[in-house]
């Protein structure tokens, strides 16, 4: 009987097909066997179809997986037998394999009549000669080529692990070459062939000749030498975590890898006229070795790699041979072999289809073949999911001996008696929702917005954008202010218009901060090094185009400069000088935020640090989020000087408080004392509390007109008025008692105003009188300009003793001050320098800060001549800010400590300090800045009876 293959199977409207009978069956089988499981692993069988009606069969399937909705991967390789019914496939071509050469053999070797399925095609006792090594790599090429495409959905296929036994197999080493060579040219080969062969290396010539000859040697080392060397190191599969594909070859069990040293020796085994001394039974299993192994590693899961949960349906590989199926017959072997001697996955299902040609006699199913009608008799619990380890450990996840490798059909029967519903579809799962890529991003942007967060907080996005890294900053932008601490120039506050000269005495500080650092490793790491952190106002107030708002800050931090300077400047014997690291902290406008400053402060100080932080200078406004502040800086154990706080009592709020200024009661005395010798008659009071606040925020304003109703009670014309831009002031005009301005300085300005637009220029009052807070109006120039130019007036100052004038009295303390703001290369511009011109006021805050920072820094200077032996080392954690303060006690009592604008001592318990001079000025033209204040008025510190030694310096 002779039977004649039938045309290509077509679909009806219905989508029915016919076939052979049990067609639907094997669909069936197919669907079940292809979807990977969600969990473990599923060991696949190799399927042999044969018989007359096997290409029908083919056909069928082939039709199925094309038409899915969802295809699953796969490919139709025409085995390099194959000749069809037409003709026009290729021929058996005879030919012998060169090892040398290089060339490729199809190996049609096997006997005709293939159209029955014989036992063993290759029994396992049967060697393979060359020969059937370059017709199963021809084969493997050419799966490998047709799994690659991209068009089933999932992600594409890569072969890297074939792909280099191809380019080993395929390179010839050079004749000529000695044998210690061959590492050097395969490594060139594999890298020029990984990095592309289009791609040109890099002309870098005319970099190189640019270059001195050293930097040019240099150059060519790093180019030339070193990039060929690390890719022979990472190509030799020999470094752990370098290489992981080449250490792959050196840990397969196929030709012994570990004989050759490194891959590039395995490569060498390899090659064209070299592999012929090699075992051709164990390069073909490598080849499919390293084939299965792409495989396994494209489908492996891992949470990092949403690609392998993409791949939901396991490779269908179709081989249709013609009469002489050896290469096919024998990869289906070796797949079978590798499986049970390496105990690892087969992810690909492979279908062989024994064809034959027209007109040859039907023979009959052949012993152990299974009839297509019989498939629903298949036990399909034998391929049901198992645990697969990745790693190779042979046979530790291996199928049971009932897990048959290879299932071998048989299709006969009438061609078109079954009809193969549109339902037996070949198509794969949905893949997981967690691997979809639109969750996949939805996931990235939760993760990412967390760390975008993150680090918009630590880069203090979107208003205090900075460098990181380069130096200690941690910042917060809120509502627009930047709140946080910075020891370096990656962030200096405030770079407002205007604001030059607080950007400039920052960066000083940051740069003397390095100059300490440099000091002290120059001194063997012997001298004290510690850290002292400014909390102050430097952002959130309003200011007019080009006007200096923060000259008070500006000043302060000029004195606790002139500190570091002094420390810096040191001569090198002078080893028990401190050297401070200055970190500069913002609490935003009027100490709002002062709490949230003070918990960065606080992580700072409990970091472990060569200069350990050891307290605070500041806050620099009385007010009730300044009591916050050093109750929070109490609670975390640092202590704090205040250079300007002077509300009564905010020393309550803290055990490890001081504070430089005279508490108000004091400033109240002066007035009072000044008032009943000049025989002023009557008070009025005008208050603001600055903006958006109220007496119960202000201390300062508070506790000052409580001081001035208990002082001056009794007095027949005494008014306290809370004034506000458009109050009449007519009524002062000529008024001959003290008029005082007990507000806050932001407002003095219209309250010159209003009185000018009151009096007309004329008639002013005859005594005018402001108190301490103005002194950072005056050193306001911008918005001293709008004053009235013939106004006369006073106001207290705190620093009357810091003037160019008093510091050039002798003392030696006072005479470092005086050398360190007259410096050229600290602040800008120097102060007290002498010479024609006008001179440059020195500024009421900058003698208050530098005492507040001279006091921290010879506490230190005495603790560190107690508690280390010279020449000892310095170790941050001999100190800490406790020490600090129960040194600056012990000072206190053995009578106080030194400074510019007063002696410093305290009464038990109090952080106020006590007999502290304080000073009135006079003013005759506001507008002329060049015009230093005339110091008319002081009380220094009490007599014996304690009577306020208080004189007139009016006349001289």
């Amino acid at each position: 009987m002779v039977v004649h293959e039938h045309d290509p199977v077509r679909a009806d409207d219905n989508g029915l097909l016919n076939a052979p009978p049990g067609t639907t069956e094997f669909l069936r089988l197919v669907q079940a066997l292809v979807p990977r499981p969600r969990r473990g692993e599923r060991w696949l069988p190799s399927l042999e179809i044969g018989g007359p009606h096997a290409r029908a069969v083919y056909d069928v399937l082939n039709n199925r997986l094309v038409t899915a909705a969802r295809p699953t991967p796969y490919c139709v390789v025409p085995s390099s037998e194959t000749d069809t019914r037409d003709g026009h496939g290729p021929g058996p071509t005879d030919g012998t394999d060169d090892p040398a050469g290089g060339t490729e053999a199809s190996g049609h070797r096997a006997e005709r009549g293939g159209t029955a399925l014989p036992e063993d095609a290759a029994p396992a006792g049967h060697a393979l000669d060359h020969q059937d090594v370059e017709a199963l790599r021809v084969l493997l090429d050419e799966v490998c080529h047709g799994l690659a495409r991209q068009r089933s959905g999932q992600p594409r296929l890569r072969f890297r692990h074939f792909s280099l036994v191809q380019w080993a197999m395929n390179t010839r080493l050079p004749a000529g070459a000695r044998t210690d060579e061959y590492p050097a040219v395969l490594a060139a080969d594999l890298r020029a062939t990984r990095r592309g062969a289009d791609r040109p290396a890099a002309d870098l010539t005319g970099l190189g000749g640019a270059l001195d000859p050293v930097l040019q040697f240099l150059w060519n080392v790093l180019t030339v030498a070193v990039p060929p060397a690390l890719f022979r190191v990472v190509a030799g599969g020999r470094v752990p975590g370098l290489g992981r594909t080449y250490r792959w070859f050196m840990r397969q069990p196929y030709l012994r890898p570990q004989l050759s040293g490194n891959f590039l020796g395995l490569a060498e085994r390899l090659t064209a006229g070299y592999r012929a001394d090699e075992p051709s039974e164990q390069v073909a299993k490598l080849l499919v070795h390293a084939f299965l192994e792409d495989l396994r590693r494209s489908f492996r899961r891992r949470p990092w790699r949403p690609g392998g949960w993409r791949h939901t349906a396991y490779p269908v590989v179709q081989i249709r041979s013609g009469e002489a199926p050896a290469a096919s017959r024998t990869l289906l072997r070796l797949v079978e072999q590798v499986r049970d001697e390496t105990g690892r996955l087969v992810p690909v299902l492979l279908v062989h289809v024994a064809g034959r040609q027209d007109g040859c006699p039907v023979p009959s199913a052949p012993a152990g073949a299974l009839r297509m009608t019989d498939l629903h008799a298949i036990d399909r619990n034998q391929w049901a999911p198992v645990s697969y380890r990745s790693r190779l450990v042979r046979r530790t996840s291996a199928p049971t001996a009932r897990v048959r490798g290879r299932r071998r059909l048989w299709a006969d029967g009438e061609v078109d008696a079954e009809r193969v519903p549109a339902s037996a579809v070949v198509a794969a799962p949905a893949p997981p929702w967690f691997s979809r890529p639109v969750v996949i991003v939805v996931a990235c942007l939760l993760l990412l917005v967390p760390a975008a967060v993150w680090s918009g907080r630590y880069l203090g996005i979107p208003g205090c954008l900075h460098r990181p890294f380069t130096a200690a900053v941690v910042v917060r932008d809120v509502g627009g202010e930047c709140i946080g601490f910075s020891d370096g120039a990656a962030l200096t506050f405030n770079n407002q218009p205007g604001q030059e000269s607080l950007h400039y005495i920052q960066e000083r500080i940051f740069a003397q901060n390095q100059d300490a650092r440099k000091a002290w490793e120059e001194s063997g790491r012997r001298r004290p090094y510690v850290t002292v952190v400014y909390l102050g106002t430097l952002t959130g107030r309003a200011t007019q185009a080009g006007e200096e708002a923060y000259a008070a800050e500006r000043e302060g931090l000029e004195g606790m400069a002139a500190a570091q300077y002094i420390g810096v400047r040191a001569t090198v014997n002078t080893s028990s000088v401190p050297l401070l690291r200055i970190v500069i902290a913002n609490a935003g406008f009027q100490m709002k935020h002062a709490d949230l400053a003070v918990d960065m402060i606080a992580g700072l100080a409990r970091q472990p640090s060569d200069a350990p932080v050891i307290g605070v200078v500041g806050p620099v406004e009385s007010r009730t989020s300044s009591a916050v502040a050093l109750r929070h800086l109490n609670r975390v154990g640092l202590p704090a000087i205040a250079p300007a706080l002077s509300a009564d009592h905010i020393d309550s709020n803290s055990n490890l408080y001081f504070q430089i200024s005279p508490p108000n009661r004091d400033q109240v005395h002066l007035l009072s004392t000044y008032a009943r010798r000049k025989g002023w008659k009557g008070l009025h009071i005008y208050f603001t509390f600055g903006e958006k606040s109220s007496r119960n925020d202000d201390l300062y304003v508070a506790t000052l007109l409580d001081d001035l109703k208990q002082e001056f009670k009794g007095i027949s014309d005494l008014t306290s008025t809370k004034w506000h831009p458009g109050r009449s002031m007519h009524h002062e005009c000529n008024y001959r008692g003290m008029l005082f301005f007990a507000g806050r300085w932001s407002e003095y300005g219209d309250f010159l105003a209003g009185l000018r637009q009151a009096c007309q220029n004329n008639d002013w009052p005859r005594h005018l009188v402001a108190d301490d807070s103005v002194n950072r109006y005056m050193a306001n120039k911008t918005l001293r300009k709008t004053a009235p130019d013939n106004l006369t007036m006073l106001y207290v100052s705190k620093s009357g003793l810091a003037t160019c004038s008093s510091l050039r009295r002798p003392d030696p303390d006072v005479g470092q001050f005086l050398a360190a703001v007259q410096s050229p290369d600290l602040l800008s511009p120097p102060r007290c320098v002498g010479g024609p011109g006008p001179q440059q006021w020195i500024g009421e805050q900058v003698g208050l800060a530098y005492d507040a920072t001279m006091l921290f820094s010879q506490a230190v200077e005495q603790l560190a001549g107690r508690i280390r032996v010279w020449p000892q080392q310095w170790d941050g954690r001999m100190i800490d800010p406790a020490a600090v303060h129960t040194e600056i006690l012990r000072g206190n009592a053995k009578g106080g400590w030194p400074g510019v604008t007063g002696h410093l001592a305290y009464d038990m318990g109090s952080g106020e300090p006590k007999n502290k001079p304080l000073s009135l000025l006079r003013v005759d033209d506001i507008t002329d800045m060049d015009k230093l204040p005339t110091e008319v008025f002081v009380c220094n510190p009490k007599g014996a009876q304690g009577a306020a030694v208080c004189s007139s310096r009016e006349g001289r």
